[in-house]
């Protein structure tokens, strides 16, 4: 079965691009086939990392975006890594409905991932709230907390990391 798997998260600065490379870097050492697009424009981590691995995508452009789905259908034994950039879900939401992307995926036995990287703000609480609103079950989630990408958040944090970052130090270190 094909897997593509989507990383991603609204804000600029969470990690999406790190844990991208993570991936990238775990399916190479385990020998396991994978082609990367990378959406970032500016700061491209899998095209700078990875490039014998990775293509960019220009997500504004569905013909761009097509060639995503083209490679899962074609290469299925391959899993597929998208390196979203910040402000991408509309794009990327319109792409999905306009060209029935959940349907051929179910036709086709591909699986969809959304890897979603988020801090501990109120806008990545809320883009998560979006995602499962919009696609419910259709999609498969990864939730990814950088708890180091933001100022911490009661409702999410524990004692020690709301007492600052000394305290965080002394827990860790342990």
């Amino acid at each position: 079965m094909a897997k593509i798997h989507l990383i991603g998260g609204e804000k600029g600065g969470v990690g999406k691009s790190l844990l991208a490379r993570v991936l990238a870097q775990y399916l190479i050492d385990h020998q396991m086939p994978f082609i990367g697009f990378d959406t970032d424009r500016s700061h491209g981590a899998l095209m700078r990392f990875y490039a014998g691995y990775a293509s960019p995508v220009i997500v504004d452009r569905y013909e761009a975006l097509d060639a995503i789905m083209e490679a899962a259908v074609e290469q299925p034994n391959r899993r597929i890594l998208v390196d979203l950039a910040a402000q991408t879900h509309d794009p990327l939401v319109r792409w999905m409905d306009d060209s029935g992307v959940l349907n051929l995926a179910d036709e086709s036995g591909i699986a969809i991932h959304y890897w979603h990287v988020m801090d501990t703000g109120k806008d990545s609480v809320d883009l998560l709230r979006k995602l499962l609103d919009r696609f419910g079950t259709s999609l498969k989630y990864v939730l990814v907390r950088n708890r180091c990408a933001a100022p911490t958040s009661p409702r999410w944090s524990s004692r020690a990391s709301r007492r600052g970052p000394s305290a965080w130090a002394q827990r860790s270190s342990r």
